[in-house]
């Protein structure tokens, strides 16, 4: 068995599919839709011999999964090793009413009436960035465009002072990287560099926060309730690592699709009320996270596979949202598909806390680029390899600029 497993059971189930495949591999990593389908068309749940873990690739079942918290929990960590499963306490790891009162705590700043007051800002910095680009000739669609808004806006807005937009990226990729399995060669330097931010974090929060940033309510708002200040900066994480690379992740491969796709791109500059079901199409295909785990708490079945308690089961959004059983076409970028039912922002009580920023964020950044925009023209591209996270590295991006007279 390997050192990740989380049940001390040896030899695949009998009557289970059984796959040698490593999800943490380069190849695999930078293009896991081949190895996601062979998943998918093996049965509902297979065997993941690598890690001793169950796994569900098809849609139902993940959905299922994801929608039963009590019995597939989180709080024994979502990771593929135990280390990084035992770090620290976030709402993704907590179940019950200790985990609906961290998301009510730190929800308070991205809640409805906070995100109506960032409306203007973001417009503002997307109309800035827009502006800025028309200069340039050749673009990288990724440092240039893609993570300019999420890094820049949401390193202000936690308000940790001298926290710098690189730490924030770097913390950031590392915090997904340590959460692969440790037979992964990026699992634990990642988990170094986990700890050196534990470090940074017990000797800077709260002290050195800006007051009425989000850091700063998440403290006040946690001592409010009776959170001792440890724990306070254990929740922080859920600050530090999702909020940037997930959104960058999205923009960049979304910048990618209208460049492959000219014809979508044509439609919604025609028709901006398509960005309500184009931005949950971008993020379906790409899917920024492609797996967690879950552990379940009791003796119970998947589709019919007996699955035994204490069993860890690799959830899988990337294979879900390209199943062919649910969606139709499921590669095929299409900004009139309808936006319901997609896995990319999770589902059930530990569905994405920053979906509505997110959400936002791009709306207001294609819909600026629309505006300014006839055709995005992509050259050389590669996905940067992360234990969990699928984001583009690099897109060499031209622009042809529409005529607004």
């Amino acid at each position: 068995m390997t050192q990740d497993a989380a049940v001390e059971q040896q030899q695949p189930p009998a009557g289970i599919p059984s796959f040698d495949d490593d999800l943490h591999v380069d190849e695999v990593l930078v293009d896991p839709f081949p190895t996601y389908a062979k998943l998918r068309d093996a049965g509902p749940v297979v065997w993941l011999e690598k890690y001793g873990y169950y796994a569900c690739a098809r849609y139902d079942e993940v959905s299922a999964v994801l929608s039963d918290w009590e019995t597939f929990t989180s709080r024994e960590g979502v990771g593929f090793n135990q280390f990084f499963n035992g770090i620290t306490e976030t709402s993704l790891q907590t179940e019950g009413d200790h985990h609906d009162e961290i998301r009510q705590v730190e929800g308070c700043p991205i809640k409805k009436g906070p995100l109506e007051e960032l409306k203007p800002r973001l417009q503002d910095f997307a109309e800035n960035l827009v502006e800025s680009l028309k200069g340039k000739d050749n673009l990288d669609g990724v440092a240039d465009v893609a993570m300019a808004m999420p890094i820049e806006i949401v390193t202000d807005l936690v308000g940790v002072e001298g926290v710098t937009q690189e730490q924030m990226f770097k913390w950031g990729v590392a915090g997904f990287d340590s959460i692969g399995p440790l037979h992964a060669p990026r699992t634990q330097p990642a988990l170094e560099t986990m700890m050196g931010y534990m470090e940074f974090a017990d000797e800077n929060f709260p002290s050195n926060v800006r007051e009425g940033g989000w850091a700063d309510q998440l403290f006040k708002n946690g001592a409010a309730v009776g959170w001792p200040e440890d724990f306070a900066r254990g929740v922080m994480n859920d600050y530090i690592y999702p909020s940037v690379d997930s959104t960058i992740s999205a923009i960049g491969i979304g910048l990618l699709l209208f460049a492959q796709h000219p014809d979508q791109w044509d439609r919604l500059r025609a028709d901006r009320s398509l960005l309500t079901s184009a931005i949950p199409e971008i993020v379906r295909l790409a899917s920024p996270l492609q797996f967690f785990t879950r552990v379940a708490t009791k003796d119970t079945e998947i589709a019919g596979v007996a699955i035994p308690e204490g069993s860890r089961v690799v959830v899988m959004y990337g294979s879900a949202n390209r199943d062919e059983r649910k969606f139709e076409n499921p590669d095929s970028f299409d900004i009139t598909r309808d936006p319901a039912g997609h896995l990319g922002w999770g589902r059930g009580k530990h569905a994405c806390l920053g979906k509505p920023l997110a959400r936002l964020e791009m709306i207001t950044l294609f819909n600026v680029l629309a505006d300014n925009v006839e055709r995005f023209h992509a050259g050389k591209h590669r996905f940067q390899p992360n234990n969990i996270i699928r984001s583009l590295g690099e897109l060499e991006l031209s622009i042809t600029w529409a005529d607004k007279n």
